[in-house]
């Protein structure tokens, strides 16, 4: 029998046993450190980071304050100005500051009164209304003279001259006088006189009111 007879039937015999026993996987150790997973891969870049739900109670984190009686009574001090401030702002308005329901023009409508007092003068203030309309004027210009008399003498005197131009056309039309009155006694009574002189014509008193003063100390 030939070498290369005798050669080739050990080939054969050794395949065939080859097929007959079952194949092994062996996992080589490098595969399995890149296929296995680590157990916080799942999460990403942040693994190992505390979850926002260890944050939720800030209570947790607050720190007890004492303050003093000190400070209790000026941060009090301070929300009660802030109060009276917001208050007034509320209470500013840009209203008329007289009421002219009902009221006619060039009467008697509103008293004069004191709004400053220095130690020997007053200033009077003194609102007129002299239309409602456009339609209470009757074309004639003429002066609005408003006069105040401490003791029988005139110490102040205010005038505005009313013209079509000066009537608003819809809504009240208001002369405001503020009068720097001198007074020679430290409490008295002023008389404020209200006039309409046309120009060119005869003055004439509309009406007479008197407030009552007391100077500055």
């Amino acid at each position: 029998m030939s070498l290369f007879f005798l050669l080739s039937l050990m080939g054969t015999a050794l395949a065939e046993e080859s097929a007959a026993v079952p194949a092994v996987s062996v996992a080589d150790d490098e595969d399995d450190f890149f296929t296995t997973p680590p157990p916080n891969a799942e999460r990403g870049a942040n693994a190992g980071v505390p979850s926002s739900d260890a944050f939720k109670e800030e209570e947790s984190f607050d720190i007890p304050v004492t303050l003093s009686e000190e400070q209790l009574a000026a941060e009090a001090k301070l929300k009660a100005a802030i109060a009276a401030e917001r208050a007034a702002e509320k209470a500013t308005s840009t209203a008329m500051p007289v009421d002219t329901a009902g009221a006619k023009p060039l009467t008697d409508n509103w008293a004069p009164s004191v709004s400053v007092s220095d130690r020997d003068a007053v200033v009077v203030d003194m609102p007129v209304l002299y239309a409602m309309s456009k339609k209470d004027f009757d074309g004639t210009a003429y002066w609005l003279v408003a006069e105040v008399f401490a003791d029988g003498k005139k110490v102040a005197e205010g005038r505005t001259n009313v013209t079509k131009e000066a009537v608003a056309d819809k809504g009240p039309s208001v002369q405001f006088f503020r009068l720097f009155a001198p007074v020679g006694a430290a409490a008295g009574v002023l008389e404020v006189k209200v006039s309409r002189s046309p120009q060119g014509g005869k003055s004439e008193l509309l009406f007479t009111r008197s407030v009552k003063y007391q100077t500055a100390s």
